[in-house]
């Protein structure tokens, strides 16, 4: 890096526009418009791409192409507007890319140009009207660093080094993720099914009590939202709101460690064991009974969730109501026995907790170790693409 960056204190920078005037570097295309119908009428090998930033930007394959070689495309409009793509190969593009061809390869990097406007393209969007666009026009008077190109070959080298790192740990990062959760899924499985005879088969309704929640809506929660406050209120899917304990009635507020049930849109269970409220149209379990371990119960409904989203898939708005869950049957290891129950429902818990420990951890390091991956690398991207700037002649 020493030596890369001795070079780039020595090297000559030309500025040119990148398309606007005699003196550009590159010819600006655009894409045409491809229904859906037409990439279902026309399915192929060469890829398509569009706005979109997952996948690569690939919408599907169609049997022509429109462009063969090496460019830069860009993202025109929406809320991807200003990304920038490397591509080669046989492809299309649609309506809302445009596409780089480099006028002289012996002056100018592909790769170089790519890295350039990755920086650089987002600062030319034009947010106005709700709809952010960078079109050709803007694009065309973006500022290009001509730089000696085994310079900018060396500098391509070292990025694509960063990027290729950072691929492959999250590849790593990710399959260690997946073996860990079908390991965990395995043992979860294994330990919460019973033969016939192993256990005792009870309604949850008879052994767990069921409370209901406060009356507010998802604005009122926005409303009295407040960071670090210590009660949590939950609401459908991810929705939540933290507030403080005179915020909602007193009556409304559960402080027992307790299976939240998600009645609607998303049916799930989640476990909570601090002070807690939710939504009046959900419910929540709580145990009285102390040879009763809520956790053991909570694990045994998270494996069979399948069955209660499909039971409410059959309403226009998926739910399910307080019977489908009262009634629903639930295994107590060793009933005739409290001390012993207790014991194999904690010895379930204990096993699972370890396991959901450390696949929660890999869960959350996982984007932290890529953030700073990719920290790291727009750092030496930055450092790499500093060039005094001049003004453009055009």
């Amino acid at each position: 890096m020493s030596s890369i960056k001795e070079l780039l204190e020595s090297v000559e920078v030309e500025w040119k526009p990148l398309s606007d005037g005699d003196n550009s570097v590159a010819e600006l295309r655009r894409g045409r418009v491809m229904s859906k119908t037409y990439l279902a009428e026309n399915i192929g090998d060469y890829p398509v791409y569009s706005s979109q930033t997952a996948n690569n930007g690939e919408i599907g394959k169609i049997d022509t192409f429109d462009f063969d070689g090496e460019f830069v495309s860009w993202t025109t409009d929406g809320a991807n507007a200003g990304t920038v793509f490397y591509r080669t190969g046989k492809f299309s593009i649609t309506n809302v890319c445009g596409l780089i061809k480099i006028n002289n390869e012996t002056e100018l990097n592909y790769k170089f140009l790519f890295y350039w406007l990755s920086i650089e393209a987002k600062k030319h969007v034009y947010s106005g009207m709700g709809n952010p666009k960078l079109m050709s026009h803007q694009v065309s008077k973006i500022p290009i660093p001509i730089i000696p190109l085994h310079v900018q070959n060396e500098i391509v080298r070292i990025l694509d080094n960063f990027t290729e790192l950072t691929a492959e740990l999250t590849a790593e990062l990710t399959a260690e993720l997946r073996a860990r959760k079908k390991q965990y899924n395995y043992y979860r499985d294994k330990l919460l099914t019973f033969e016939d005879g192993e256990v005792e088969w009870k309604a949850l309704g008879k052994v767990l009590v069921r409370t209901k929640g406060t009356n507010i809506t998802a604005g009122q929660m926005k409303e009295i939202h407040k960071e670090d406050a210590p009660l949590k209120i939950f609401a459908g899917g991810k929705t939540i709101a933290f507030v403080n304990f005179g915020d909602i009635p007193e009556k409304d507020i559960n402080k027992e460690p307790s299976i939240i049930v998600k009645s609607r849109g998303v049916i799930e269970f989640e476990y909570y064991d601090k002070p807690f409220s939710h939504k009046n149209e959900m419910w929540s379990y709580h145990s009285k009974d102390k040879n009763i371990n809520i956790k053991f119960v909570y694990y045994f409904l998270k494996i069979h969730e399948a069955y209660f989203q499909n039971l409410g898939s059959k309403m226009q708005m998926p739910q399910i109501a307080t019977p489908d869950t009262d009634k629903f049957q639930i295994p107590i290891p060793f009933a005739d026995d409290s001390k012993k129950s207790l014991a194999e429902q904690q010895r379930i818990v204990s096993i699972l907790d370890k396991f959901g420990t450390l696949t929660n951890s890999i869960r959350e390091g996982l984007p932290r170790e890529i953030e700073l991956r990719t920290k790291q690398y727009e750092y030496y991207r930055d450092l790499l693409l500093s060039f005094p700037k001049k003004e453009v002649e055009a």
